[in-house]
């Protein structure tokens, strides 16, 4: 068995991604419109991967033979509380709301999902086969992400390699991953209690993507970069960069196409500020 696991946004992962959801009281308002089970926006947006609604308990709505009559239309409503999609960040403020994904352009290149136009999805890979993967491709990671020219992607190889072996993330697309930070971001190592960390903190996570025959390729490098207070509000002044498997960059908040990479701090941000909107690796791959 190999380890799917999700960063806590999700970790999608995504996620315990800290949002809740309130169900008021209400009014003369009918039962079916207060329905917490409603279908969540998420439910059918290419950009969740591997939809952690899919799942959700509240799709063959439990609540058909309405208990959410008359006197109380949450009384009995199983999917209140507990609801397993509560944390969901794609319900309630969407961070796929205005994803370039949805609608009309469902194969848009979102950088925090599988591309549902990609030939297949990415296959799952032992840990074994993962880490002999990495080894094997990690000469040609460093060298082609450094075309880019973007800021560390010629030297955080050497940086401090924070994950024992490449783990799968459904945040970035089922793709598998290590987490490495610089010397200014070291106390991301310190996990859920981090803190905040200072301006001119950069965290790198190079990926790898399975194929059918147990062998993989190079996939894009995702990096954040702390910035000095004030920078960019909407992302706690985190820079995210997203770099093409072959090495040409893909967007930048701040640069080109930075539109395009607000899906990935929205996704960070649903953890809540006092993370510092950080997501952190599944425990049993922290060194």
């Amino acid at each position: 068995m190999t380890f799917r696991k999700t960063l806590f946004c999700s970790s999608i992962t995504p996620l315990a991604l800290g949002l809740g959801i309130g169900i008021a009281t209400m009014g003369n308002i009918q039962p079916a419109q207060a329905n917490p089970c409603a279908a969540k926006a998420c439910a059918q947006n290419p950009c969740c991967a591997k939809n952690p609604c899919a799942a959700n308990p509240c799709a063959a709505n439990p609540c058909a033979a309405n208990p959410c009559a008359a006197k109380n239309p949450c009384a009995a409503n199983p999917c209140a509380a507990k609801n397993p999609c509560a944390a969901n960040p794609y319900a309630a403020k969407n961070p796929c709301a205005a994803n370039p994904c949805a609608a009309k352009n469902p194969c848009a290149a979102n950088p925090c999902a599988a591309n549902p136009c990609a030939a297949a999805e990415p296959e799952e890979l032992t840990n074994a086969q993962a880490t002999a993967e990495w080894d094997r491709l990690v000469g040609a990671m460093r060298t082609t992400y450094a075309k880019s020219g973007v800021k560390g992607t010629g030297q955080f190889f050497d940086w401090i390699n924070v994950t024992k072996s490449p783990y799968q993330s459904s945040t970035h697309g089922e793709r598998y991953l290590v987490n490495i930070v610089n010397e200014t971001g070291k106390d991301y190592a310190k996990w859920e209690k981090a803190g905040t960390l200072p301006a001119g903190s950069l965290i790198a996570k190079p990926t790898i993507v399975g194929k059918k025959d147990g062998t993989a390729e190079i996939g894009p490098l995702f990096m954040m970069e702390k910035m000095p207070t004030g920078w960019n509000t909407a992302s706690w002044n985190w820079k995210y960069t997203m770099i093409n498997a072959d090495g040409s960059l893909w967007g930048q908040t701040g640069g080109k196409n930075s539109a395009g990479m607000n899906f990935c701090f929205e996704c960070h941000n649903s953890m809540g500020e006092e993370t510092d909107g950080l997501l952190f690796l599944p425990e049993e791959y922290r060194r």
